[in-house]
């Protein structure tokens, strides 16, 4: 069959601008998809997202310092992973992706140290806690007596349960350096200790598990920290003697392969500004046992934390 020639012309024409409006038409979608944020979009740094592993005790401390940290201005969000310090280390230690660790004691921290995750010339000391013994206003099950309890001796006395952390978690070596100190005042004595630790009826692996066996009743008094009943309206607190007291230390530190470094190191030189200390402190933590810092230092804190981060 002869083929009408002059209609096959007219065609090509219109098929080679269909094939190249469709080529435009895709290069569009794919500059659109590769290239900067469509307006009142999210810039790369806005979206930038920093993983903090911080200790159970900081939750509420850096809930906080993290939206301070935003109404301040600064970009990124903030994204937290709490749980023990010995729970974290192990996960770092393990290969889970961080930006920050901030660790309720120095062991911890030394643990994500040795596994390579941590710089040591990066650990910073950035706030202190102290040791304190809560307890409930009437105890459910609890020996006569005990919701009422009046100082440090009847801890050691028959018929009263006390929940503490356990010997791997920071709170429960505090707890036990506490009991160690008082074994050696002649007031309280080896018996103290001895009568302290008959009566422990729970070891919690972060100290918001002592704090929750507290608040449901199931024990009589438990050793947290100072911070931990700063606000909290459900429980009391009995004040540890300073001489018997522990000064629980939090260093902080940026992960060595952190993804987003710059603003990892923003939020920790948050921590150390006028801003983040007045937040620290409203929520009982103490800061005067960081190492030297003027009140013009801070910026160089975090300049310092970010130029070993990756050492």
């Amino acid at each position: 069959m002869r083929r009408d020639t002059p209609a096959l012309n007219r065609a090509l024409p219109r098929a080679r601008l269909l094939n190249a409006a469709a080529a435009l038409l895709l290069g569009s979608l794919l500059l659109g998809g590769c290239g900067g944020p469509a307006a009142g979009g999210a810039t790369s740094s806005e979206t930038a997202v920093v993983t903090v592993f911080a200790a159970a005790s900081l939750t509420d401390v850096f809930q906080e310092a993290a939206r301070s940290f935003s109404r301040s201005g600064h970009t990124g969000n903030v994204e937290f992973n709490f749980a023990g310090s010995q729970k974290l280390a192990g996960q770092l230690r393990e290969g889970a992706r961080a930006d920050i660790f901030a660790s309720a004691d120095e062991m911890q921290m030394q643990a994500a140290i040795d596994a390579g995750r941590i710089g040591k010339r990066s650990v910073k000391t950035f706030a202190c806690n102290r040791l304190i013994v809560g307890y409930g206003r009437g105890g459910t099950g609890a020996a006569d007596g005990a919701p009422g309890l009046e100082s440090l001796l009847k801890l050691a006395q028959p018929g009263h349960k006390i929940v503490v952390g356990a010997e791997a978690v920071p709170i429960g070596q505090y707890t036990r350096q506490f009991l160690a100190n008082a074994a050696q005042d002649d007031r309280f004595g080896p018996g103290f200790r001895g009568g302290f630790e008959a009566n422990i009826v729970s070891e919690e692996q972060n100290v918001r598990g002592i704090l929750s066996k507290l608040q449901l009743g199931e024990a009589d008094a438990g050793v947290v920290y100072a911070s931990d009943l700063v606000g909290n309206s459900e429980l009391q607190r009995m004040e540890i003697p300073a001489h018997l007291n522990v000064s629980a230390v939090y260093p902080i530190a940026l992960t060595l392969d952190s993804r987003q470094p710059e603003q990892a190191a923003t939020f920790v030189t948050f921590l150390f500004s006028q801003e983040g200390t007045a937040v620290l402190e409203a929520h009982g933590f103490s800061t005067g046992c960081r190492a030297e810092v003027s009140s013009g230092a801070s910026g160089a804190a975090g300049a310092e934390v970010l130029g070993y981060a990756n050492d």
